[in-house]
């Protein structure tokens, strides 16, 4: 059950919908996660409020949108890379650079999750 935090500049609020898809779909196809595994929360900031290196490394940043990953802890590096790089493709294809884009992923395992069912 990954929670996903998205930090990005107000500019971007319209495309909060279509990103969810995106990063949730991702994960599901790159991580093989149910589809409605949808935990996500988005932040807006106002321009100013994000510091960030427009080159490092290696990149050319317009903007940035910052994807931090809590997961547990049984993904490969493989399979968790394999997911990023679906993020990566599937929010370029709604217009934001790739080089605007950083993920982080935080691991944690057994008993650090708590998602009580429904009552019977």
């Amino acid at each position: 059950m990954p929670l996903v935090r998205i930090d990005m500049h107000t500019p971007l609020a319209d495309l909060r919908t279509q990103m969810s898809e995106a990063i949730n779909s991702a994960l599901a196809d790159g991580w093989g996660m149910p589809a409605d595994d949808l935990f996500q929360i988005f932040t807006l900031h106002e321009q100013g409020d994000l510091f960030y290196s427009r080159t490092f490394p290696d990149a050319d940043r317009s903007d940035i949108v910052f994807i931090s990953i809590l997961a547990y802890n049984g993904y490969s590096p493989e399979v968790k890379q394999r997911g990023a790089e679906l993020i990566v493709e599937r929010l370029s294809a709604l217009g934001i650079k790739r080089d605007d884009i950083l993920i982080s992923l935080y691991e944690n395992g057994d008993g650090d999750w708590l998602a009580p069912s429904k009552e019977q």
